[in-house]
Order: structure tokens, then sequence, then C-alpha cells
């Protein structure tokens, strides 16, 4: 799955993006951000695939600002610019710099087209930088793709994923074999891929069990053995990797839908805000239940993820009563767990309400006092074990990149909970 980032000052635009977007969920998942301040810290801290950004913007850092610093610091991610500026000479400037320039107003699906067209190429091409392993084999299997990947960090580390109608078969890295090798190279950072058609032979499949599960055991043996360097295991005696082929052929698949009809315009217009929130997260099959001691401090790792976001004082996990099953406290002066209780009262209070009312299920709350932001979401259908988080913000904190993190923490905090 890409995350592709989205800029614009326009909160109404943003709001309509986000509605619109929900439906290509299956390809890509948009990460919003009001201003260049704010995107620049959200792509210090999340994989971008893709930056779609206005131009003009105000605050330090505009939409020319956030091209120049894309191009210094991430020169791999391409870039899309939806613009009402009137100035054609500065529009016309940016040609040759970024891959589309789109003039307000825009139609949604015209934007997915040429999100989608460019992702694609740069899978076609092979030139998938600032993409998880994890993240392209979700896309494979979406799209039912039958191939060889080749995955590494540099030509003497690298390895093997056989991939037959979207599931993963076989794996190779050094000496390593299936499941062992498949967690290896998923939990590998930096990579470059290769996609390799091969001649007809049948393979068998060796590694049995759902993509998500593998995945997330790749991510904890990452956490727990710190594979940030991973280094080529010994090589096989004949210094070579087995090769097994399969029938199969690789091609793209691009969404073409033509049809305009309820597609919404996005125009240049200034609204009244409307706070965003962050995609759900795929479920995560039920795990193991953990000891109260190991599971407490693995849950509490889990949430110092949340402690490089600006203005953030602390988080917790709470079951539905209210307790604190986990906590991290930046602010001596916080007091987490009485706050934690309250809050997750008021919350409780609102799912009620929303499911009374015949209101879809509430999953997230921002609350607001003079000088903190208290956001709080809900596990949902991502655990068996329900819960809910909290997170503690000054009034300046980065909320947008508060609720990305607590989206991707939910399913890590379910399996250790499960």
């Amino acid at each position: 799955m890409y995350d592709i980032l989205v800029v614009d000052d326009d909160l109404f635009a943003l709001a309509l993006l986000e509605e619109q977007l929900k439906d290509y969920g299956d390809f890509f998942t948009p990460v919003y951000a009001s201003n260049g301040k704010e995107a620049i810290e959200i792509l210090g801290q999340v994989e971008i695939s893709l930056l779609v950004t206005d131009l003009i913007m105000p605050g330090e850092i505009n939409g020319w600002h956030l091209i120049e610093y894309i191009e210094n610091f991430h020169p791999n991610i391409p870039i899309v610019v939806i613009t009402g500026c009137k100035d054609e000479e500065k529009v016309t400037a940016l040609e040759g710099r970024v891959r589309e320039i789109l003039l307000k107003p825009i139609r949604v699906k015209q934007l997915v087209k040429i999100v989608t067209n460019i992702l694609n190429e740069d899978i076609a091409s092979g030139n998938l930088k600032g993409v998880s392993v994890g993240s392209f084999l979700q896309l494979l299997e979406m799209d039912e793709k039958t191939c060889l990947l080749e995955v590494g960090t540099s030509p003497r580390n690298k390895g093997l994923l056989y991939i037959h109608q979207g599931k993963l078969y076989d794996a190779e890295y050094g000496d390593l074999q299936e499941y062992e090798a498949a967690c290896r190279l998923i939990a590998m950072d930096n990579v470059s891929f290769k996609i390799k058609a091969l001649p007809k032979l049948e393979i068998r499949r060796r590694i049995k069990g759902e993509l998500m599960s593998i995945i997330m055991d790749a991510m904890k043996l990452k956490d727990e053995v710190k594979l940030c360097e991973l280094e080529l295991p010994p090589q096989t005696n004949d210094g070579e990797q087995r090769h097994r082929v399969f029938e199969g052929d690789w091609h793209q698949s691009v969404r073409d839908d033509d049809d305009e009809e309820d597609d919404p315009i996005i125009m240049p217009t200034a609204q009244p805000p409307r706070a965003t929130e962050v995609a759900e997260q795929d479920r995560v099959p039920p795990q193991p239940s953990c000891s109260a001691e190991g599971c407490t401090g693995n849950l509490e790792s889990i949430l110092e993820r949340l402690r490089g976001i600006k203005g953030y004082k602390g988080s917790g996990i709470m079951d539905f009563s209210g307790e604190t099953l986990a906590s991290d406290c930046l602010d001596s002066n916080l007091n987490l767990a009485r706050a934690g209780a309250v809050f997750n009262d008021v919350f409780r209070s609102a799912q009620e309400t929303a499911a009374t009312s015949g209101l879809h299920v509430c999953n997230e709350l921002t609350l607001k006092t003079r000088d903190f932001v208290i956001i709080l979401c809900a596990s949902g259908d991502a655990s068996v074990v329900p819960f809910h988080l909290i997170a503690i913000l000054d009034k300046d904190g980065n909320q947008a990149l508060t609720r990305i993190q607590l989206a991707k923490i939910i399913p890590l905090a379910a399996q250790e909970l499960n």
C-alpha cells in the first residue's frame, strides 16, 4: 500500500478529497497536511510515495518551498501540483521539476488517474523508492499478480520472493528459506525491487498463512532484533540462489474510469475548516495472549512511537472501563491515568449516542482545552479485545501526524492484547 501526501491550506478541499479518496484505499492511503511545515514533519516520519501539493499557502513554507525541499531531501518522490495560482509564468517554471500541474478547478477522478498512473509507471520501471516490502506485497496480492520479486539493499544483500496469483509461495535470502527468509526480507528498509518474468515451471507453496500475519511477524522480528542494517547470510554451496520459476506474467492495471458523473470538483475557494481523519487499518488476525507484565512492557514500547511528534505530552491504552493498560508520559504535571479515565467516559458516551441515534460508529473524538488537544480513538474491528487510545498534545501539536501514528499503533496493540 502506498502513502501519498496531500497538502492544501484549503481545509474544505482537503475534506472533500478525503471523502472521495476513500474509494481508492485499496491502492493508496492519503495522508493530509494543511501547510508546508506540517508536510515536512510528516515526511520525516512517514514513508511517502508521492506528493500532491498546492502552491499558494500561508506561513514560512509555501508550495514552491516544499517542492524545493523535496528536490533536495527526497528526490525520488514524484510531485503533482494542484493550484489556483494565476501567475502563469511562475507555474510554467515548474515544468520539468514536477510530474503534473493541474489548475483548479479539478475533478477528483482526474487527480486519481494521474496518481495511479505515476505509481504504476514506477512499478513497471522497478523504481520503487520509498515503498516498503510489505506495502508492495499487499499491492501484488490485491492485483493477484504472479512474478519473481527480487528485493535488496545492495547487489550483495538481496533475496527472492515467489508470488503466484498474489499469494506469497516461497522466499530465499542467502541460506535462509521459506517463512524465515520472507520475514527477513519484509523487515528490510530502503530497498530496491526488480520484477522478473521467468520460463514456465510449477512451484510449490511452501509459505502458509495470510500475508498480513507474515508482515506483522516480520515487523515484530525487526523490533526485537533491531534489523536496521541487515547483513547477507552465507551463500549456498554453489554461490548461487535457487531459481524456481512458475507460470505467470507481469502487467499493470490502472483505474481508467472516465465517467465524470458525481465526480466532485476541487475549487480554489476557502471554506470553514473541518478536521481530517486517518483511514482505518486492515484487520489484524488474533494472536496468542501475552503475560500481563510482558504485554504492558510491549504496549508501552509501542506508545513510544509517538514521542517524536511535535507537542506530544503523553498517551495511554485503556480498556472500556477506563482502566489504563499502558501509558507513556513526558509531562510530570500530567495526571494521565485520571485524564484517561475521565475522557474515556466521554468517548464511550459519544459512541453510545452515535449508535442509538442511527449514526455511524464513533471511532475517533478530538477535544480541546485552552492549552491542550486530546485525541481519542477506538480499536474497532482491528481487535477482538476492544480498547481505546488517548494522546495528549499541547495546543500547537501536530494533530495530523498523531492520527497517522495512532492508526498504525492500533493493529500493533491489538496483536499484544488479543
